[in-house]
């Protein structure tokens, strides 16, 4: 793989059960070098869990800043060192280490700037809370950027930092992400979809579904007063 394309981008907080297993898959495919972990502020043992790999780039956020800075942090660094693309995935082992190269892929063939995970909205694997959620911003989402878009929540993605780092974003919660989204595609960036895997485990998650749905309506309206 060429040195300096591809890098990965993990922010974690409150991960140290689930990083010694997704760094020991990642690194079957990866150099630890092309590797950025952003510890956001965790108090648990996740920095003394990322003592252990001296090659990853690791950066430390001294407080609890939110899922977007800690992305917003790994893309300044990433792009520091001249890489092109970034791949991002949660911590928690809820996105599939494995289907990196499926992404990589992806971009290659179709030479887009954004490739987005999709799930399966199966109620078996995925909570129904999640599920609405889920379908409700990705409806405002299309509507807003006329560009079809399944799973608007899914943290998997690709993501061209040349592009990036020429937009200006405002949000440093969940609601990050679909920032970028809208940004992008409303700028007219290429993008593609690819199926993953719809797994959630037992860890509870930093999403509270009512209050970061109404974040992201609100989003959705002051979207169209950005210029």
């Amino acid at each position: 793989m060429e040195n300096r394309k591809y890098c990965i981008i993990i922010p974690a907080y409150q991960a140290a059960v689930t990083l010694p297993s997704l760094i020991e898959i990642i690194s079957e495919q990866f150099a630890e070098n092309n590797i950025f972990i952003v510890d956001d502020g965790s108090t648990d043992l996740t920095s003394e869990v990322l003592n252990a790999y001296p090659q990853i780039n690791i950066i430390k956020h001294q407080i609890n800043r939110g899922k977007g800075a800690a992305l917003s942090s790994g893309f300044r660094k990433a792009r520091q060192l001249d890489y092109d693309y970034a791949i991002c995935l949660d911590a928690d082992l809820q996105h599939d280490p494995n289907y990196i190269q499926k992404f990589i892929n992806s971009q290659v063939a179709n030479r887009v700037d954004l490739v987005l995970g999709r799930r399966h909205f199966d109620y078996h694997a995925m909570p129904f809370h999640r599920i609405l959620s889920n379908t409700i911003t990705s409806f405002l989402i299309s509507i807003r950027t006329s560009r079809r878009i399944h799973d608007s929540q899914c943290g998997y993605r690709l993501i061209n930092l040349n592009v990036v780092k020429n937009l200006i974003f405002y949000e440093d919660g969940f609601q990050f992400e679909s920032e970028i989204l809208i940004k992008l595609l409303s700028a007219g960036y290429r993008y593609t979809e690819v199926e993953i895997p719809t797994i959630y485990n037992t860890n509870r998650s930093s999403i509270n579904n009512i209050r970061d749905t109404l974040k992201f309506i609100l989003l959705f309206f002051k979207s169209y007063l950005w210029s």
